[in-house]
């Protein structure tokens, strides 16, 4: 356990610090320089070494094997511990492989829903400037409520993606709590380890720390003995080697006696010799010794004129060094100015650029949100649209057949024709009528009252229920679930488990090798993922019909159930596949796609010819009739009206009469007329008085 903390201060080549990294291969240079250099005396201590390797042989022999068991025990600790962490490492590569794909994805999904709202934003937006010409209130309500379903329909489908992914991080916060299980497991698994590889190493140390003490102790009697008998053989050589050494010393000193006397008269003449020459090079060098004090007197002028000279430069020189100073003092203050109002400029720079990315998400957000209500108002606009048209549609239809009786009644009654029923009234009938797209296909309302549960979800809660559970049998009554035509969690395992065995040629085999690692419920859990897409399995109610191609009732006890022979395994996929497998069928959700799709899509070229084909339902020929019907009659109208003016004008003045009658008779006959000397009776003319007593 103390050698891990020093272990890792050594600095690592495939360490993620970049100075570690440097460090570590400067070690390694010197490392290999040094062994280099040690080549070299490697060579000057062979013959040394081998002597003591011939020595030491036993117990270096020893501490090899020692070492080599040792360094063994080691290696095979370590890779014991790593290999946890290796696999774990596997793992979360697996999972980063895997969380990529899965972003990638949502980022395409998401790219095209982006795309779409655009362009459902788009036409609503070309709709508003269509409704600004409109002055009609129906029409402009009409027009808004189209644009409600629209934006409705938009606001729909971003509440759909909020809901998936929802789903997904609960998903994920799973797979996290797993993982940290999955953590704790091997931590504890490591350290168990590490106690054994430290027990192991203690008492391999003990070992081999025994075995090199009795190396050693043999080596050293046995070296012991042959020491003693080199002792003696080389004091012997020594007291030889002395009387022959004393023999030779005496022989030397008459050889250099004789070699001195020699060398004393050789001396001699090379003295004479030598003197005479130096004398002769005395001589010459005074020569030149004159020669050089000329030249000496010659080159002393020349440097103090040199001198003179270099002395009024340096003067110069001084001049232009301040001049260049204080050139670069007002350049520096230049410099410095410049680099102030760089600070400035930048820091501007950096609120400018903080101040319009907190704009963009701003406004990022605000583009987002309305796009969640765009696509609520497209819903409810498309929803009150459809209402709106059943509606009219209704109210056309009921003034068409109201018009149809008219005309019936007018042709039977008024005209006294026989009638049929004109042609354009089969529009009456749903003919030629442009679909609508309102309400989705029966089968998506049927699934969208339940939940369609994926297949790789309900097989993971399948194998989840069937761990807890243990039944002792598979009987009729045991292995059915609530429903008659679901199994029980225990078989459907079974079935699956035999699936996973029998077809894993349908699974990669890098997909094998990476799912090595995982425990068997999860590696069972992918490969039925890769199996359920390779033979068709989308949902719960597909693993069900799975599974009754797996079982069979049992030859000895009709009412128990068994697998199938593993043999048989192939030829069940096969029959399940040719029976449920229908490229023309879609998938449900495909259905509901498709339905949004043709909702947001819808063809309206067609409508002004339905609605002006339902208005037109009675044909022109007739409609003559109804004009020269309603002429004659209008004029028929009119004689009728003067009549009854007439009349009562007629009316109006019989009583007129009446009252006049009354009067005149009031007035005749009153006693006053007796009294008057010219009565009434002489200035009316006798035709009214005959009138008068005729009435």
């Amino acid at each position: 356990m103390d050698a891990e903390p020093e272990a890792e201060l050594i600095p690592s080549i495939d360490s993620k610090k970049r100075d570690e990294r440097v460090l570590a291969r400067r070690e390694r240079i010197e490392k290999r320089n040094r062994n280099a250099k040690s080549q070299g005396g490697a060579n000057d201590k062979k013959k040394q070494d081998t002597l003591e390797d011939k020595d030491t042989a036993k117990s270096r022999h020893q501490i090899d094997m020692s070492n080599q068991r040792i360094d063994k025990l080691r290696y095979d600790g370590t890779e014991l511990v790593t290999n946890v962490g290796v696999a774990a490492m596997a793992r979360e590569d697996t999972r980063k492989v895997e969380e990529e794909d899965l972003n990638k994805v949502r980022r395409e999904k998401l790219e095209a829903e982006v795309k779409a709202s655009m362009e459902r934003f788009e036409e609503i937006s070309k709709r508003w400037d269509s409704a600004n010409s409109l002055k009609i209130p129906q029409e402009l309500n009409e027009i808004m409520m189209n644009q409600r379903d629209l934006i409705d329909s938009m606001i729909s489908e971003k509440d759909k993606i909020i809901q998936e992914f929802q789903l997904e991080l609960k998903s994920k916060d799973d797979q996290y709590v797993k993982d940290l299980k999955k953590q704790a497991e091997d931590v504890d698994l490591i350290i168990e380890r590490m106690n054994a590889q430290i027990k192991n190493l203690m008492k391999a140390y003990r070992e081999e720390l025994t075995k090199i003490d009795q190396a050693f102790e043999s080596e050293r009697l046995e070296m012991l003995e042959r020491h003693r008998s080199d002792w003696t053989t080389l004091n012997k050589k020594r007291s030889d080697n002395e009387v022959e050494y004393l023999q030779e010393a005496e022989q030397r000193v008459e050889d250099f006696a004789n070699q001195l006397e020699h060398l004393r008269v050789q001396d001699a003449e090379e003295y004479n010799m030598v003197k005479i020459k130096l004398e002769t090079d005395v001589q010459v060098l005074e020569q030149q010794l004159q020669a050089m004090r000329a030249t000496y007197q010659l080159n002393s002028e020349k440097l103090d004129y040199n001198f003179t000279v270099l002395k009024k430069r340096e003067e110069e020189n001084t001049i232009t060094k301040s001049q260049q100073k204080r050139k670069i003092t007002r350049l520096q203050d230049t410099l410095n100015n410049l680099k102030t109002k760089l600070a400035k400029q930048e820091k501007q720079f950096r609120d400018d650029n903080q101040a319009l990315g907190d704009d963009y998400k701003r406004i990022t957000d605000q583009f987002k949100e309305l796009q969640k209500k765009s696509k609520h108002f497209q819903a409810t606009d498309t929803r009150k649209f459809i209402d709106i048209w059943i509606m009219n549609e209704e109210e056309a239809m009921n003034y068409a057949r109201k018009i149809l009786n008219e005309d019936k009644v007018i042709h039977t009654q008024q005209l006294g024709l026989s009638w049929e029923v004109p042609e354009s009234a089969k529009i009456l009938e749903g003919e030629g009528r442009p679909p609508l797209s309102g309400d989705p296909p029966k089968q998506i309302q049927s699934s969208s009252t339940s939940i369609i549960k994926p297949a790789k979800s309900a097989a993971d809660e399948i194998i989840r229920a069937a761990s807890s559970s243990d039944l002792p049998q598979f009987s009729r009554s045991t292995l059915h679930g609530e429903k008659s035509n679901e199994y029980h969690p225990v078989l459907i395992k079974n079935v699956l488990e035999l699936l996973c065995n029998e077809a894993d040629f349908l699974v990669e085999k890098k997909l094998v090798h990476l799912l090595a690692p995982l425990e068997h419920d999860e590696r069972l859990l992918m490969k039925l993922d890769s199996i359920f897409k390779a033979i068709g399995v989308e949902t719960e109610e597909d693993i069900h019909k799975l599974t009754e191609y797996f079982v069979r009732p049992d030859e000895a006890d009709a009412s128990q159930l068994a697998l199938i022979h593993p043999n048989q395994v192939l030829k069940a996929i096969r029959l399940f596949v040719c029976d449920n497998f229908s490229p023309s069928k879609p998938s449900p959700q495909k259905q509901m796609d498709d339905f949004n799709l043709t909702v947001c899509e819808r063809d309206s070229c067609n409508d002004t010819k339905y609605w002006t084909e339902l208005s037109n339902v009675l044909p022109m020929e007739r409609e003559r009739k109804w004009d020269a019907l309603y002429a004659g009659l209008e004029k028929y109208h009119t004689v009728l009206t003067q009549r009854s003016k007439l009349i009562e004008e007629t009316e109006k003045l019989q009583n007129q009469n009446s009252e006049l009658r009354m009067l005149l008779q009031q007035y005749v006959g009153s006693r006053v007329n007796q009294d008057l000397q010219i009565p009434p009776t002489h200035t009316i003319p006798n035709e009214v008085l005959r009138e008068y007593a005729r009435d």
